[in-house]
């Protein structure tokens, strides 16, 4: 009997560390592909001025996505929880700042025009 509860226990913990390990990775993900999310953006924004002369005046990410699809790779640039990314613009069109949220602690993580 005393086996089995040993066993027990030894399985629990293991399982235990596992989920800790596959929560702790998925979120190092997710924040990667915001990561990676804003910089292709960014990217995309620095040719859209090369070609256009300012950045996009738009009211919000999706729009502003929308107006340089041409120049993103994939149109899939949502953040995986579902939070909007958020993007502003000076009033001319000469700078910009593109955000995104990071888990776990909502940390502000900021792109802005080289």
């Amino acid at each position: 009997m005393i086996e089995l509860l040993v066993v027990t226990t030894i399985i629990i913990v293991l399982t235990t560390i596992g989920l800790v390990s596959y929560r702790s990775a998925s979120m190092n993900a997710r924040n990667g592909k915001r990561k990676a999310d804003l910089e292709s953006v960014r990217q995309a924004l620095v040719l859209y001025r090369v070609d256009e002369g300012t950045y996009p005046v738009g009211s919000n990410f999706s729009a502003m996505t929308t107006t340089i699809s041409d120049y993103l790779a994939t149109l899939d640039v949502s953040d995986p929880s579902g939070d909007p990314y958020v993007y502003s613009y000076s009033s001319n069109g000469s700078t910009f700042s593109i955000t995104a949220l990071l888990e776990p602690d909502q940390v502000v993580y900021t792109l802005t025009n080289p």
